[in-house]
């Protein structure tokens, strides 16, 4: 028993044995190491993709996702591995996702930021349209005018002799989003506020088919916060009813196709040349 302890003493106190043994040692944890690297990456992991080609600014519901073995090395950072991640949020505005694709979060937004999304807000119930205005800094008094608050709607124009009249055309109109010329919301980074060239708001379908026969008149429209008073000038104040008749009186030169070509169907989502009107 003596001899194998002292035997056993002297093969582990031998430099080159114990030299074996380590390298020995080093290369199994190597090879288990990398075996599991390599199984880590290798090993399928279940992962959702589109069930079908998902078009620009689309809602994605369940029924546009599956899932799909992948190898875990192919999946990025910037892979979404939830569904949870992905119901509800839209395809950006220049993102059409091929089927079998994965869902990348750069390639999602909220819909508040989606151009044609606002149109979601509209209460369709209530008969509300949802109109798509051109505007400048200085028609939206320096960026003043922000979503979710309420607007008037001025109108000036010459009459059949020449006189300038001037009056409110429509009162209380809610603003629903602000967009530059890219049709991106103005207000989505607020320590980078975009310039505004649209402005979304609801209207009822009488008002929406007025505003879209003064776009093919000489009138201005002026922008202002509910309630303001507007400098009227040298100009004669008239009412409403008046702007409406005169508006009625001028545009029937219009072809009528021309102009029910630009009033939606209430029950289906806007083409983008009405969201151009």
């Amino acid at each position: 028993m003596n001899n194998l302890v002292i035997g056993l003493k002297r093969f582990f106190t031998n430099k080159n044995v114990v030299t074996i043994i380590l390298v020995l040692v080093i290369l199994v944890v190597l090879y288990f190491g990398y075996s599991g690297s390599i199984k880590q990456k290798t090993d399928p992991v279940n992962i959702p993709v589109a069930a079908r080609k998902i078009a620009p600014r689309t809602k994605i519901t369940a029924d546009d996702i599956r899932y799909q073995a992948v190898a875990r090395s192919m999946v990025s950072e910037n892979a979404i591995t939830s569904a949870a991640a992905i119901l509800d949020k839209y395809t950006n505005v220049n993102v059409t996702i091929p089927e079998g694709s994965m869902f990348y979060s750069e390639w999602l937004d909220e819909s508040a930021n989606i151009p044609g999304n606002w149109i979601e807000q509209l209460d369709r119930d209530a008969g509300e349209y949802g109109y798509y205005m051109d505007v400048s800094i200085e028609s939206t008094l320096g960026n003043s005018v922000l979503p979710d608050t309420y607007i008037d709607i001025y109108m000036k124009a010459n009459d059949e002799n020449g006189t300038i009249m001037f009056g409110k055309l429509m009162k209380n109109i809610k603003v629903l989003v602000v967009h530059d010329s890219n049709g991106n919301n103005i207000f989505s980074d607020s320590d980078n506020i975009g310039v505004p060239s649209k402005i979304g708001f609801a209207v009822s379908q009488d008002m929406y088919i007025l505003l879209t026969k003064a776009k093919y008149l000489n009138v201005d429209l002026v922008l202002a916060p509910r309630g303001s008073t507007v400098p009227s000038e040298d100009y004669v104040i008239v009412t409403s009813a008046t702007l409406r008749d005169y508006i009625d009186a001028q545009s029937i030169t219009i072809e009528e196709d021309i102009i029910a070509e630009e009033i939606p169907n209430p029950e289906e989502t806007p083409t983008e040349n009405q969201e151009q009107a």
